[in-house]
């Protein structure tokens, strides 16, 4: 289907050919929002490669220029996103992801914790600092 719709993205190493190359194929811009000050490692289907520099903080940039975030499954960068895109007012369109999968996920790692009473969090934060 041929569109004039703006792909924004800020995955890079060719990790998402799968937005980029539909957008640029059907007639839409492809740009890719880049963690780095140079563009190794981006999809060749980016059109306007915008070089950051700026590491995991382009994850605003790439909400506060869209308006519909439609995220795929990540890890807490595309969590980081979405509140992001929730916190502006920004429609989020989820793909395949089930957020409380990655949540499930970290409460394993013990990166995540969720307690229900201020005795527990204090508990918690003494075990942390053993």
């Amino acid at each position: 289907m041929k569109n004039d719709a703006t792909s924004i993205d800020c995955r890079f190493n060719g990790r998402r050919h799968g937005i980029f190359r539909p957008g640029r194929e059907n007639g839409g811009i492809t740009v890719g929002i880049l963690p780095d000050d140079h563009p190794r490692g981006a999809s060749p289907f980016i059109q306007i490669p915008i070089l950051t520099g700026m590491g995991d903080a382009r994850n605003c940039i790439n909400v506060l220029s869209s308006n519909v975030v439609v995220a795929c499954p990540g890890g807490a960068g595309t969590i980081s996103e979405i509140a992001l895109a929730l916190k502006s007012s920004r429609p989020v369109i989820l793909m395949n992801f089930d957020v409380q999968d990655m949540f499930k996920r970290c409460l394993k790692t013990e990166m995540l914790f969720a307690v229900k009473t201020p005795e527990e969090v204090i508990t918690r934060i003494k075990y942390l600092f053993q």
